[in-house]
């Protein structure tokens, strides 16, 4: 169970950081994380990188399919 909980969590904290220019520590909140820095490595650990490098990545990429 607590690995689905993760994985919903991250999941719609990949959405926040996407669609939103919410803080960071404002989305580990809106998903359950009160410790921001606990979030930041949980996050790491299930993506790879930071919430913030994510969230980079993922709209430069947005933005180069858009433009082709």
């Amino acid at each position: 169970f607590l690995n689905y909980l993760i994985s919903r969590r991250m999941e719609e904290a990949k959405k926040l950081l996407l669609q939103t220019d919410y803080k960071i520590n404002d989305i580990a909140l809106a998903v359950g994380y009160e410790d921001t820095r606990y979030f930041a490595k949980v996050f790491r650990k299930i993506a790879g990188e930071s919430p913030t490098d994510y969230r980079l990545r993922e709209r430069k990429e947005l933005e180069r399919e858009e433009r082709e």
